[in-house]
């Protein structure tokens, strides 16, 4: 099982924006019936490296689903989640990023 991560950096004043953009328009547009991801999550970055989101860091929102294995993943990728990031360039333009992680899930 393999965990696809996208995290979105935005100004601060802008999270309202980048939530109502992931609930209504990213998510059911990438986590369809048919869609191989399953089980989406959001979660919001409180802390990194010891840094805490303020006015002069960007706020961070993190996208996670998981896939059955790596090619599902990377197709999943290429057929679907692409164009969905790309509304969010078109949206948020260039003040704004977002990348991606594949995590391969290890159980304990």
């Amino acid at each position: 099982m393999y965990t696809y991560n996208i995290t979105f950096v935005v100004a601060p004043d802008r999270e309202k924006d980048l939530l109502d953009f992931l609930r209504n328009d990213l998510i059911p547009q990438v986590f369809n019936e048919e869609s191989p991801a399953k089980s989406p999550e959001l979660k919001k970055v409180v802390e990194a490296g010891g840094e805490k989101p303020g006015p002069d860091h960007g706020l961070s929102i993190a996208l996670s689903a998981t896939l059955p294995t790596e090619e599902t993943a990377h197709l999943w990728n290429d057929h679907t989640l692409l164009a969905a990031l790309g509304d969010f360039h078109l949206k948020f333009g260039d003040h704004a990023l977002f990348f991606v992680t594949l995590l391969e899930n290890i159980y304990i």
